[in-house]
This record gives structure tokens, C-alpha cells and sequence, in this order.
């Protein structure tokens, strides 16, 4: 039902000047999911062929008539984030359905530029509020390791992660990538058909494994059966 939307993609995923929205053709304000995906480049979905991404994935899993916006970047950190949400994300706030839905996924940005897990997470603790002041749900999931990053790197990203799942900053749902073992563990950032060839980005089959984590979540908070 909802793949026809995605048929329409034909490019990457989104760059810096390129945010994308797809309407299902069903969708009325009453019904529908108005879902929006923030956050880096596996938000954007990089490493997938197109229509495989993260937001396609997803979006065929809740199986729901759904607004979808991609405003998502490589490289983005969570401060970042938060500084762009009044122009990115708030404009996007539909009040005509009680179904506002944020999927949100960064980080290793931030500590890959110096910052700690402290004040990652005191950034996404202030995503949460701007968002839940609005009416946004939020789903959060946990960063992919970074196995390429110095150990004091590898630590602050695995203490985010903890910070997450913790939630004391009150996101509507937490999802842990690092339950699956094909996404948490050294030893299958060799298979191409998980991850790309910088063992960082997931390949196609990859974004299928965190689509299927994410997407109970998201019908959860969207207060879909």
C-alpha cells in the first residue's frame, strides 16, 4: 500500500539543499501519520540504492497512509539539530493530525567533533523539549557503533547510547539498534549486503534490520495498532 510512494524516488538521499516529502495518495489530515525523519546520514540513508533507504524501509513497515519528510544530512550532529529545527522541523507541525511522529538518529557527529556523550545528550535533551512543546512524538534510536573511531571516541559514543536508553530526556520511544547482533558486532561490517564498504553506512539490507526495530515504535507512538 505504502511502497507506491517511495516509487517515486530517484535520486540519493538527501543532500544539505534537498530536503524531501512524499505523500501517500490516501492520506487525509484525520488518518494520517505525518511522519519526519532528522538526524545524519543514516536518517538520509546513505549506503542504500534508491528507494531502500531508512525512510522507505520504515515507512512499508508501519503500512499506514503517511506524510513522509526527509530532513535529514551526513554529518550532521545533534547540536546541529537543534539549532536548525525552528527552520527544518517545526514548520513541518501538522495540526490537523494527532499524529505528528519525529524518527530521529545522531550523534557519532558529535563526538567525532569533540563533544562528549554529556553534551550530545544535553543537546538531544533540548531537541526533545522544543518538539514536545509543539506536539511531536519522538522516536530516538541508539547510534551504530563506530568501530573506526579511538577508543576514548568508542567509549563517549557508547555512553551516549546509555544516555539514551536511560531516556531522561523523555522521548516516546527508544529503539536499541545494538539488540540485533548483525548491526552491533565487529564481525559483520564485512558483509556487504548489511553494511557499505566503509563499514560504517548500512547497505540496503542493513536499513532493513533497523526499519524492523524502528517501526513497531513508530505505530506505538502514533498510536497505531
Amino acid at each position: 500500500m505504502v511502497a507506491g510512494v517511495f516509487a517515486l524516488l530517484a535520486g540519493a538521499a538527501p543532500t544539505q539543499t534537498q530536503a524531501q516529502t512524499h505523500v501517500h495518495p490516501r492520506c487525509t489530515a484525520a488518518d494520517c501519520v505525518n511522519l519526519v525523519f532528522d538526524g545524519d546520514s543514516i536518517s538520509a540513508g546513505w549506503g542504500s540504492t534508491p528507494g531502500h533507504g531508512l525512510d522507505a524501509q520504515v515507512v512499508a513497515r508501519v503500512g499506514e497512509p503517511v506524510v513522509v519528510h526527509n530532513v535529514a544530512v551526513g554529518g550532521r550532529p545533534v547540536l546541529q539539530c537543534l539549532q536548525l529545527y525552528p527552520k527544518l522541523v517545526a514548520p513541518l507541525f501538522d495540526p490537523a493530525t494527532p499524529h505528528n511522529v519525529i524518527v530521529f538518529h545522531a550523534g557519532d557527529n558529535d563526538i567525532a567533533q569533540g563533544r562528549d556523550a554529556q553534551q550530545t545528550y544535553a543537546a538531544f535533551t533540548g531537541y526533545v523539549a522544543a518538539a514536545h512543546e509543539q506536539g511531536w512524538k519522538i522516536v530516538v534510536s541508539t547510534e551504530l557503533r563506530r568501530f573506526d573511531f579511538a577508543p576514548p571516541q568508542f567509549d563517549e559514543l557508547e555512553n551516549y547510547n546509555r544516555l539514551l536508553r536511560e531516556n531522561k530526556a523523555g522521548a516516546d520511544a527508544v529503539v536499541d539498534l545494538n539488540q540485533d547482533v548483525m548491526l552491533a558486532e565487529a564481525s559483520h561490517r564485512n558483509d556487504r549486503s548489511l553494511f557499505s564498504p566503509d563499514r560504517v553506512h548500512p547497505a540496503d539490507a542493513g536499513y532493513r534490520l533497523i526499519a524492523a526495530l524502528l517501526a513497531p515504535a513508530v505505530r506505538r507512538v502514533a498510536g497505531r495498532p
